[in-house]
């Protein structure tokens, strides 16, 4: 579907952001792309788009150059980039003429996905909130029926409700045959909905595994202090009323489990600062 080998990119000669990279995607998951701001992530979507040209190595989308941006290729993908300008035109002949370009296209979808966001009647694009913009773009996109959904800080200019209905939404959506990319710095929007997860961190994929690997890899344990925690081989944590919280890999023993659930904080924290170890317990890739 996506497969970013050996990529080298930089904005300028002497500003190089990605050295080596490598990036796959396949039908059947939310990908989860997790990083700081200014990560790089926004510019591997747009790779991965076509958007931008790498200066070495290889970037295909569905088997062809994605820099071709070829319109059957385009017509398998939907992208709703984390800055955007809309048209000064209203909401109905803004989404009939861009569903054109998309076979699969589903109205009633599209419609019910308004609905639920409360986006309603037939203004003008350009006379909507910032959040509505987001609500309309994000509805398009997954009533697209698109192959590959490629969604870059979605919960930005969303309110609390919002950010659930669109987790929601986009879990509905999800399917064997289709695969999203879920890119953001706010992690804790977008728990519970993305498998598998990826860390970009200085220009470089530091980790990236599934859930159930991780689950199996790493618990989540609450330790009397932080010296206990760092005996316990603590890879990230945070004090919590008098204790601390660690990620620890399951391996060891010591501290009292919290539940099955990973805190994506603390994990992004973990791949950060010990992503050798991190992928070695959670079976992960680099």
């Amino acid at each position: 579907m996506l497969d970013m080998t050996g990529v080298r990119f930089g904005y300028g000669k002497r500003s190089v952001l990605f050295e080596t990279l490598d990036f796959a995607v396949r039908p059947g998951g939310i990908v989860g792309l997790l990083g700081k701001n200014g990560a790089g992530k926004t510019s591997l979507l747009k790779l991965g788009t076509g958007l931008l040209f790498p200066s070495a190595g290889e970037v295909m989308l569905f088997d062809t150059p994605a820099w071709r941006r070829r319109p059957e290729v385009l017509s398998r993908i939907a992208y709703v980039p984390e800055q955007f300008d809309v048209p000064s035109i209203r909401l109905k002949p803004y989404v009939e003429r861009l569903a054109a370009y998309y076979p699969r296209f589903d109205h009633a979808q599209m419609e019910r996905y308004l609905q639920r966001f409360e986006v309603a009647g037939n203004g003008k694009l350009t006379e909507l909130s910032f959040g509505q913009q987001k609500k309309v773009l994000l509805s398009f996109a997954l009533a697209t029926g698109a192959e590959l959904v490629v969604l870059d800080e979605p919960t930005n200019g969303l309110d609390i409700p919002s950010k659930q209905i669109f987790r929601q939404l986009t879990a509905e959506a999800a399917g064997d045959e289709r695969a999203f990319i879920v890119s953001t710095h706010q992690v804790r929007d977008v728990e519970n909905l993305i498998d598998p997860i990826v860390v970009l961190d200085e220009g470089a994929v530091v980790f990236q595994a599934r859930l159930e690997d991780i689950q199996n890899g790493i618990a989540l344990r609450r330790f009397e202090s932080e010296v206990a925690a760092e005996r316990a081989g603590s890879l990230a944590m945070q004090t919590q009323l008098g204790s601390s919280v660690a990620l620890v890999p399951r391996e060891l023993s010591g501290g009292e489990e919290l539940g099955s659930d990973i805190d994506l904080e603390l994990l992004f924290q973990a791949a950060v600062t010990h992503p050798n170890e991190l992928m070695r317990v959670c079976g992960g890739e680099r």
